[in-house]
């Protein structure tokens, strides 16, 4: 039987990417989104 790889789960994942605020129209209105960080981008991470 082949064993499964699973995916890590986002929570551990560190947030190491700053995201200046911007506006952004969403549900028909604008907000203001703050300034926060967020995890990288996984784009280029083939673990599937």
């Amino acid at each position: 039987m082949a064993s499964r790889q699973y995916r890590r789960s986002p929570a551990n994942r560190v947030k190491s990417v700053y995201v200046r605020r911007y506006p952004r129209f969403r549900f028909g209105r604008w907000e203001d989104v703050t300034d926060h960080f967020r995890s990288p981008p996984g784009q280029l991470s083939f673990d599937f």
